[in-house]
């Protein structure tokens, strides 16, 4: 009797034990560490992908409902900037987010643009835009040899591209857009008339944080030192003389979109003080020395200025045009801003 009721208990035992029921059941203990450890690991996975994978994949850009760009591609391209700029010690492209993205959107609608106006830019075209880059001032004049120009170029352009972390075909393609962007800007330039209505003028550039405008313009009033003033505090020096401080010379209509209200609304008595004008780049104090007139424009920077000012205004008609949408959150930059902190090579 004994032996049956052993050899019983076991097979109810063993039934037990196959469908899960009993306490002390083996397979039930290794069925709840299962879920224990999958729970274990799915959180912080899951914390991963809210972190990191899914911001990345949310649009930032559309163009007619097609997605552009991500909150991913915009870290990119800043990390991009940030190392090379890091590399070269300069800030030569933008640092910022917000322009990174409208850089992005304008270079599509360039892109596009190209597409439909059936711009064509050769690869060879593409080839020597990029040697004008990245090979030595003036080698492609000297007597080097083509094998060691072609070495030079390679390590020159594989040593920006891993500093960047751009690949050749994302580099190419920048390249190709700029070709397209001077080509369309030269275009445009065709519409601009030859004479123009400009004044004469000279200025102060202050610095963002500079606080005492109205001391200055109050010197200014009290003396005729424009020009002594110009060479201690004027911080702009590419369009102002370097050899007459503070002059810039004729700028028409146009040249200079953030002045024109203030040189253009109406005529302007020569001698006339203007200001202070506050811009981003920092507060303008001008000195109007010769009122509006319709002349030829002379001044080839003024004339750049004019083509890219032309560029934008097309730019600005083609954002409207294409249903351009933008979603960039405040928590989308910073989102940004620390990946690509996180990505930057520790400093040594």
């Amino acid at each position: 009797m004994s032996s049956k009721r052993t050899v019983k208990e076991r097979r109810h035992g063993g039934l037990r034990a196959n469908n899960g029921s009993g306490a002390g059941s083996p397979w039930r203990a290794r069925t709840i560490s299962l879920v224990i450890l999958a729970v274990i690991f799915a959180v912080p996975t899951y914390g991963y992908y809210r972190v990191y994978v899914q911001p990345a994949n949310e649009w930032t850009a559309r163009i007619d409902g097609d997605v552009i760009t991500t909150v991913g591609d915009v870290a990119e391209r800043l990390q991009a900037v940030s190392l090379l700029n890091e590399a070269e010690g300069a800030n030569f492209l933008t640092d910022n987010p917000y322009e990174a993205q409208r850089s992005m959107v304008e270079e599509e609608l360039i892109w596009r643009a190209a597409q439909r106006l059936q711009f064509a830019i050769t690869n060879q075209a593409v080839d020597e835009a990029l040697r004008d880059r990245f090979l030595p001032q003036g080698a492609l004049t000297s007597a080097t040899s083509e094998g060691q120009l072609e070495r030079e170029f390679n390590e020159s352009y594989s040593r920006f591209l891993t500093r960047g972390r751009l690949s050749d075909e994302q580099y190419r393609r920048l390249v190709r857009i700029q070709i397209y962007r001077e080509s369309l800007k030269q275009e445009l330039a065709l519409q601009i008339p030859a004479a123009m209505e400009q004044v004469e003028i000279a200025w102060i550039l202050l610095p963002p944080d500079f606080e005492e405008e109205d001391a200055v313009i109050t010197i200014l009033e009290e003396e005729s030192l424009f020009e002594n003033v110009a060479q201690q505090l004027n911080t702009e020096s590419y369009y102002a003389n370097s050899s007459r401080p503070g002059y810039v010379g004729w700028v028409p209509v146009g040249a200079f979109p953030q002045l024109d209200p203030y040189l253009f609304p109406e005529p302007l008595k020569d001698g006339a003080l203007v200001g202070p004008v506050p811009t981003r780049d920092g507060t303008y104090i001008i000195k109007v020395l010769s009122g509006a007139q319709v002349h030829k424009i002379e001044n080839p920077k003024m004339v750049e200025l004019l083509k890219e000012a032309a560029l934008l205004a097309w730019v600005q008609n083609e954002w409207d045009a294409q249903a351009v949408e933008l979603r960039f959150t405040s928590n989308d930059y910073d989102w940004v801003l620390d990946r690509v902190e996180e990505n930057m090579p520790v400093a040594n």
